[in-house]
């Protein structure tokens, strides 16, 4: 009965880490890194991959082939490329449980099993179409693998540590900072078994040899030229930064997150203190394992843009069985006050795991990417063959849902590198923007010096003829000044109070946008010159208010024109952003005309002082 409850309980952790991987699990759009993974390690072939991809997005080859073979067995969509990532990562359930019993028996497991199925930071990347969390499961499941080695001496536990270490080598690179974790634990503590020592240094070798002809590659270890696309060393978000994400992720409020790193920091310590009074040797290997990644980490920092918690995932097991080991063990002599305490810590580390996850799930500021598919439809509706679109942003995503909503026109990013000359950039601009109908500029642009050449030049020389958003994606459309094409034919004429012509409505266009405005385009083609400044407007009108309930009124082309002494014949587009936020749900009247703005005196057409160009129900 205590084995089918034994067996009961992890089940339903297990059941537990599932439903939480999978829950909402496509929800938020590839960000670029999984865009990166869907493209160059799942549908392009192996051999191509370790050939073209290991020195630009270095990771080691079990993960090229890992999620390749998934993609060919399952399909290469988002759903299914992040279902590999949230199915293995469950492997660490059972593994923490393991290692919390070594520890302190199967109270402690059941508590540091729980604490990884719920693992906000965990759980992130579980849904991350990556290899960190498979990573991330199968690092502890070597520790666990070698610890029973150390304490078996039989062959078959041996042979299974060196697979498992291998294995974790192959899925990625920085598993060598646990490996280092775990020779000087061994060193340490076993350093008088010299019996131990041969079979654990062969162990070693064995590794050594497996990882060898993959490690000792010399295109990897000189010839790679990669540095990073994250940060460098910056020692205070140790504990800042990477200690509370490695426990409770990267979503929780600013606020809370400027205080936890104390009380954290506090708990981990104390902690540690009470392992190190009932299992000392086990208490050296967390203590290394919490510790020696970061310390490692921020040495290649030094050199590489690689300062990241997601880096040092080895890590997290080290502060989760610690919180475990808090809650079941913490030393205080009046039962009464050591359960009350105990169930508040852990309360609070639940209520904490659980306001992270409701903001990772809920709350579109904390989502790891933006709406890429939002733009993808905005554009694909919008675009035509002959656009051109400028995809700020550099980042791999967009270029994955570009193709997959068959967006029209061309791509390219622009600034291409944070090292493109000014010139440069502004002569590709010259040469394609003369080559395209119209010209879109989306998304932001990273944090590099070079960041604001191509808006500046577009707004120095072409109309922005556009200007919306999908959440956190800006998007603008230029053209030339000067419209082609234009229509012979006028769909109304607008003249003064002596009856002179003087200027002709040639075309339109207006959209709802996305950002709650509307876009509308006037093409006009001025046929005499105007005794005064005129000013034309667009109104939306409701049947029950006599005032526009929305409305933009501008000089022509926001002043570049002006009506005493526009070009005459030639066809000129005015633009007009309209909010539509405050408006109720009606039928309204989009209508158009011309002013004085001295004397509020409106031009006239066929008797009427304004055009009506469509009625429509808003917003």
């Amino acid at each position: 009965m205590r084995r089918l409850t034994h067996l009961a309980l992890v089940t339903a952790l297990i059941l537990l880490g599932f439903a939480l991987r999978l829950y909402q699990i496509n929800h938020v759009p590839l960000r670029g890194d999984e865009a990166f993974t869907v493209i160059h390690w799942v549908r392009e072939p192996l051999a191509q991959t370790i050939a073209n991809i290991a020195t630009i997005d270095p990771q080691a080859p079990l993960s090229y082939a890992l999620f390749r073979g998934w993609g060919m067995l399952t399909g290469t969509t988002e759903f299914t490329v992040r279902y590999l990532p949230a199915l293995l990562n469950l492997l660490g359930v059972p593994v923490l449980y393991a290692l919390g019993k070594r520890l302190g028996g199967g109270r402690l497991g059941y508590v540091a099993a729980l604490f990884w199925a719920i693992h906000p930071y965990q759980i992130w990347h579980a849904q991350d179409a990556r290899n960190y969390a498979i990573w991330a499961a199968l690092s502890p499941l070597a520790a666990w693998l070698a610890l029973r080695a150390l304490d078996k001496h039989r062959r078959l536990d041996w042979l299974l540590y060196v697979l498992a270490a291998a294995t974790a080598g192959y899925i990625y690179y920085l598993e060598l900072f646990a490996l280092v974790v775990l020779n000087l634990f061994v060193f340490i503590t076993h350093w008088r078994d010299r019996r131990l020592l041969i079979q654990w240094i062969g162990s070693q070798i064995a590794i050594g040899l497996l990882l060898a002809p993959w490690y000792l590659q010399e295109r990897l270890l000189f010839g790679s030229g990669y540095g990073g696309t994250t940060g460098r060393l910056d020692p205070p978000l140790w504990l800042t930064w990477f200690v509370p994400t490695l426990t409770f992720g990267e979503t929780l409020p600013p606020a809370l997150k400027a205080v936890l790193w104390i009380a954290l920091l506090l708990a981990l310590i104390v902690g540690w203190v009470v392992l190190w009074r009932r299992k000392r040797q086990l208490a050296i290997w967390l203590g290394l394992l919490g510790t020696l990644p970061l310390l490692f980490l921020g040495i290649v920092s030094t050199k590489l843009n690689v300062f990241t918690p997601r880096y040092v995932l080895t890590a997290a097991p080290a502060y989760t069985l610690l919180l475990a080991v808090l809650i079941v063990y913490l030393p205080i002599r009046a039962v009464p006050m050591r359960r009350i305490v105990s169930v508040v810590l852990f309360i609070a580390i639940l209520a904490v795991s659980g306001l992270s996850l409701y903001h990772y799930y809920f709350v579109p500021e904390t989502f790891k990417s933006p709406d890429w598919r939002a733009l993808a439809r905005y554009l694909n509706t919008h675009t035509q063959a002959d656009d051109l679109v400028i995809q700020a942003a550099a980042d791999e995503a967009f270029t994955f849902y570009f193709n997959e909503y068959a967006v029209a026109g061309d791509l390219i990013y622009l600034p291409a590198n944070p090292r493109q000359p000014a010139d440069e950039i502004e002569m590709v601009l010259a040469e394609q923007t003369a080559a395209h109908r119209s010209t879109w500029y989306v998304a932001e642009p990273p944090d590099w010096t070079n960041r604001a050449v191509p808006l500046a030049w577009l707004n120095a020389e072409l109309q922005q003829v556009r200007h919306t958003s999908v959440p956190r994606l800006p998007i603008a459309q230029f053209m030339p000044w000067a419209v082609a094409n234009a229509a012979s034919e006028p769909l109304a004429v607008f003249a003064d109070i002596n009856g002179t012509s003087l200027v002709e409505l040639v075309s339109y266009d207006l959209w709802r946008e996305p950002d709650g405005q509307m876009t509308v385009w006037l093409d006009w083609r001025p046929l005499t010159a105007s005794a005064e400044a005129l000013k034309s407007f667009v109104h939306v009108l409701s049947a029950v208010q006599p005032q526009p309930v929305t409305q933009d009124d501008q000089f022509p082309q926001d002043g570049r024109l002006n009506a005493l002494d526009w070009p005459l014949n030639a066809v000129y587009r005015d633009v007009y952003t309209l909010p539509l936020t405050d408006v109720v749900t009606g039928e309204y009247q989009i209508a158009i005309g011309w002013y004085n703005p001295d004397t509020g005196a409106r031009l006239t057409t066929d008797q009427a002082d304004h055009v009506a160009l469509e009625t429509l129900t808003l917003p």
